[in-house]
């Protein structure tokens, strides 16, 4: 009868932690999990459209990857360079202030652009086209700790935009009207 009980009881513990843990996100949790920062990013933008439970997003500081079971996975950003997306638009944007690659969505998906970024001294730290992903935004690793210029051309459009990489700076840009 013992057994029968510890059984019983040791069933229930198993049954029990296996709830908490999704089967259908642990082949994507060890996945994603197991690649380096600038893979794992690449990775997120894909699931906002493949995964919609899955949540990710990036702080100036480390990017976190929400599991609808509640694992969540962190990865931190190098000291020396900060993420930043910035979405150029025409006539449709929304306000943001951390960009959240599962659910952000600009308006010029898939858009080629001319872009240069300078730093306030004059520093040259982008100067290159750039292309705009499904979800409207275009990725930069720009140097820590700097106030940048980015200048937009877009068709006959252009923009200049003032934007920071310090630890307090947004991580998403939305106000970049193009004109």
């Amino acid at each position: 009868m013992k057994k029968i009980i510890l059984i019983i009881s040791l069933a229930a513990v198993i049954l029990s932690c296996s709830d908490s843990i999704d089967p259908n996100y642990t082949q994507d949790y060890n996945t994603i999990n197991g690649l380096d920062l600038k893979a794992a990013i690449a990775l997120a933008n894909d699931w906002h459209y493949s995964q919609p439970k899955v949540t990710s997003y990036i702080t100036p500081k480390e990017l976190i990857i929400s599991f609808p079971d509640g694992r969540q996975i962190k990865k931190t950003l190098p000291d020396s360079a900060m993420f930043i997306a910035v979405a150029p638009y025409i006539t449709n944007t929304h306000t943001c202030d951390t960009h959240y690659l599962s659910s952000c969505q600009g308006e010029l998906t898939n858009k080629v652009f001319q872009l240069k970024a300078s730093d306030t001294n004059g520093n040259i730290l982008y100067n290159d086209s750039i292309s705009s992903m499904k979800n409207g935004f275009f990725e930069l690793w720009l140097p820590r700790d700097r106030t940048i210029t980015i200048h937009i051309v877009y068709n006959t459009m252009t923009r200049d935009e003032l934007i920071g990489t310090f630890s307090t700076s947004n991580t998403c840009i939305t106000t970049a009207q193009l004109k």
